[in-house]
């Protein structure tokens, strides 16, 4: 009796990480443009209110900036949390861009970064505040376009 060993290679190639593959998809389904959006799950959490505005608003490859505020919901800005971005194209295979967030003014953080390709992203805001807590969000860019 012959015994298949299971391994990568039997694996669909260019998919190694199918349930990404599905968050990614629903992304891009649900995506959106804009270019200043209060995130909809941040208003439904009771500890964060979330706005956003990506620049340029209409996005291109190349260096992109993502403002944030971040407020409680009686209004008061959250200040010393930790903020990191992650980046995702909506389609398997592609290395994710990654950035820091800076406090510019309080409750007000800043993150430079750079689109690599064009298409659909979708933006990964993790969120530490100082107590530990944490809050994730996602921020859909669609069609990202090339430049010039």
């Amino acid at each position: 009796m012959f015994v298949r060993a299971a391994c990568c290679r039997h694996r669909r190639p260019g998919v190694r990480h199918p349930w990404r593959l599905g968050l990614l998809l629903t992304a891009a389904g649900l995506s959106h443009a804009g270019c200043s959006r209060s995130d909809h799950a941040a208003r439904t959490d009771p500890r964060i209110d979330l706005t956003w505005t990506l620049r340029p608003s209409t996005p291109t490859v190349g260096p992109a900036t993502l403002s944030l505020s971040l407020r409680t919901p009686a209004g008061d800005p959250i200040k010393g949390a930790t903020v990191r971005i992650e980046g995702h194209m909506t389609h398997a295979g592609m290395a994710p861009l990654t950035a820091e967030a800076v406090e510019r003014a309080p409750g007000v953080y800043e993150a430079g970064f750079g689109f690599t390709m064009q298409g659909d992203w979708a933006l990964l805001v993790s969120v530490e505040f100082p107590g530990g807590a944490r809050v994730e969000r996602r921020i859909d860019v669609a069609n990202v376009r090339p430049s010039g």
